[in-house]
């Protein structure tokens, strides 16, 4: 399989035969010129899953839900938070599914869990194989900013919602969670929290804007839990897994 970084907490992963597609945020250029998405993706012949985590901007883009007029063979799957969106309530092809909810075909199993923000977050089985796609589930902590009660319970919060998550996958091929700099000194607290409860493969980092370097020192604490950290240097870089 390929995945391939397209910008914020946007991921392409490719499979035989299919393709998925998370919180598409904004098209970007691939290195021959054309763009990922209108020019590559949409093109392809293969079936496309489009997952959508919530409903902030940076996650949703109402430009997914015309890409159905140049692509027929596409599978929409969004949380449920999504369902109240005036911009979707009138397309009749979306599967909404709600935290602990299943959704599955021949080709994989999705089942949502929750977040410390809006909306959730996607467990996905392909061929035996765990993705996770956390959408905004992080360690919000904020220490820096507020009160250290406040602090902790937002801490608390994003526990409970990994607890949860460890009871239902001791194994994940595929990660793709927040290290956003926007934290502070403890930013990386979140995705440490996570590989130390549940054992990952892979990681892909996501929400650093473009601060590659604080993002991709994430990759020493990945390598004491025995998980390959792939650094992300640029939009539209791919990785063969």
């Amino acid at each position: 399989m390929t995945v391939t970084y397209i910008f914020h907490s946007c991921y392409l992963l490719e499979f035989d035969g299919f393709s998925i597609i998370f919180d598409f945020y904004k098209d970007e250029k691939r290195d021959d010129g054309r763009f990922w998405i209108n020019d590559y993706l949409l093109e392809k012949t293969d079936d496309l899953y489009v997952f959508c985590t919530h409903s902030h901007s940076d996650h949703f883009n109402p430009e997914i839900l015309k890409w159905g007029l140049k692509k027929q063979n596409i599978k929409y799957i969004f949380s449920k938070e999504l369902i109240e969106n005036p911009e979707i309530s009138v397309y009749q092809n979306i599967i909404f599914i709600d935290k602990l909810q299943v959704y599955k075909d021949d080709r994989l199993q999705v089942e949502a869990f929750g977040s410390t923000d809006v909306g959730g977050s996607f467990l996905i089985n392909v061929s035996g194989q765990h993705f996770f796609h956390a959408g905004d589930l992080n360690n919000w902590h904020w220490n820096e900013e507020v009160p250290k009660t406040e602090a902790a319970g937002y801490e608390n919060s994003y526990l409970c919602q990994l607890e949860l998550l460890a009871e239902n996958v001791d194994q994940l091929y595929l990660t793709m969670f927040p290290v956003d700099p926007r934290l502070g000194k403890d930013y990386m607290r979140g995705a440490e929290q996570f590989v130390s409860r549940i054992s990952t493969d892979y990681f892909l980092p996501m929400h650093f804007g473009e601060n590659y370097e604080k993002a991709n020192a994430f990759s020493r604490y990945a390598r004491l839990q025995n998980c390959t950290y792939l650094s992300v240097y640029k939009k539209g870089q791919s990785f063969e897994l």
